[in-house]
């Protein structure tokens, strides 16, 4: 299946608001970069809020949190990836009815049988327009896992190098990439930046009264599984152990744009903040949660435009990083608050084309550029 670029955008794109600082009261040692935290490598313990006088805790080790939900969807997509990584083997042909059963959690696919058992699925927390293109995806994958010969320019199968080997479409698209990447979006992402961080889940309507053991109120529970999709454990980023998805990404791009103690420290703030029922500061930090995953996003894109130019000649790994930044650039929809619009997403797809085999790297200096310019990355694109 011919692979198209056009993204069907149901979310309406619109300029995001500036990152909002947090208030630390006079005398307190505050060496954070960009806002008040209580991370303890940046703050004496003596920092509190000055209206309120509540501290943000160094971990994400709160009374009543349960995102269990989030850490089987987290799961689910491990082994969906894990097996469509087997038909990198040449042979090995994938089910595409397997594939489908895992995305809706049906038919006891997982070798996990906790994961079985669950009543959680990712294809419900998709992004429904996306759904059938993520079924169509699959029906791609296994059709090109049916191939008995060598994958190249207009035949599909695994493609490689001699020591990486990745299944590929006939026109050079790593299915296993836009499935695993693009779900990433259309469920971790979609659901941290236009459902649990918004006003149905965290506003002021909904209850932040009623403890509920285990989960907390409404309110704390929605932010709680806001956190759950970013993959990282309570006491990161001092501990990268186990960091996954989006989590692991933000690690990679951290030493260029500090996202993880920002992403971080946002979450820490935010649920403080719902606990304290100060909502101004709720509502400061589910935006910085958004901006700096989005940035995460957009940086991880030009990391793997970089990658896909350094191996232009590589058959293998070009078609392999570049289906990875195809997906992490249309994953750019899922927030209604984003930088880019969706006619700006569709040039930077524009610049890549349908064909990876074709590409050029003046393709891919155009494509990186343009979200370079759009996310102000312009002096970190080729350290990326």
């Amino acid at each position: 299946m011919r692979f198209e670029t056009k993204i069907i955008l149901g979310l309406c794109l619109v300029a995001i608001l500036g990152i909002t600082s947090c208030k630390k009261e006079e005398g307190c040692t505050d060496v954070a970069a960009n806002n008040y935290n209580a991370d303890a490598e940046k703050d004496d313990g003596s920092c509190t809020y000055d209206d309120d006088g509540y501290t943000v805790p160094a971990t994400y080790n709160f009374e009543n949190v349960s995102y269990s939900g989030q850490t089987d969807r987290l799961d689910m997509m491990a082994e969906m990836t894990t097996y469509m990584k087997t038909g990198n083997t040449m042979g090995t042909t994938l089910d595409a009815q397997k594939l489908k059963d895992m995305f809706a959690n049906t038919n006891s696919q997982f070798s996990d049988p906790d994961l079985n058992s669950s009543t959680k699925q990712l294809k419900d927390k998709c992004f429904s327009l996306d759904q059938d293109m993520f079924e169509e995806y699959i029906d791609s994958i296994a059709a090109s896992s049916q191939s008995t010969v060598a994958g190249s320019n207009g035949v599909a199968g695994v493609v490689s190098n001699g020591t990486k080997s990745y299944l590929c479409a006939a026109n050079g698209f790593e299915y296993t990439q836009l499935i695993e990447k693009g779900l990433m979006g259309a469920v971790f992402y979609y659901q941290i930046a236009e459902v649990y961080t918004r006003d149905e889940k965290i506003g002021n309507a909904v209850d932040n009264e009623t403890i509920t053991t285990g989960e907390g109120t409404d309110m704390e529970h929605h932010w709680d599984e806001a956190f759950g999709y970013f993959g990282v454990p309570i006491d990161f980023p001092t501990n990268t152990t186990g960091i996954r998805f989006y989590g692991n990404y933000s690690n990679g791009r951290d030493a260029l744009l500090g996202t993880n103690s920002l992403i971080m420290d946002a979450f820490l703030e935010g649920r403080t903040a719902i606990s304290n029922k100060d909502y101004t500061q709720r509502d400061a930090s589910a935006e910085e949660v958004r901006v700096n995953l989005e940035k995460v996003i957009a940086a991880t894109a030009i990391h793997y435009l970089n990658a896909g130019k350094a191996n232009i000649s590589d058959d293998a790994l070009r078609n392999h990083e570049l289906s990875e930044a195809i997906a992490f650039v249309g994953a750019l929809k899922y927030n209604t608050d984003a930088l880019i619009s969706s006619t700006e997403i569709q040039s930077v797809l524009d610049h890549i084309g349908d064909n990876l085999y074709e590409v050029t790297a003046t393709d891919l200096d155009n494509a990186r550029n343009e979200l370079s310019t759009i996310y102000s990355l312009d002096s970190v694109k080729d350290a990326l």
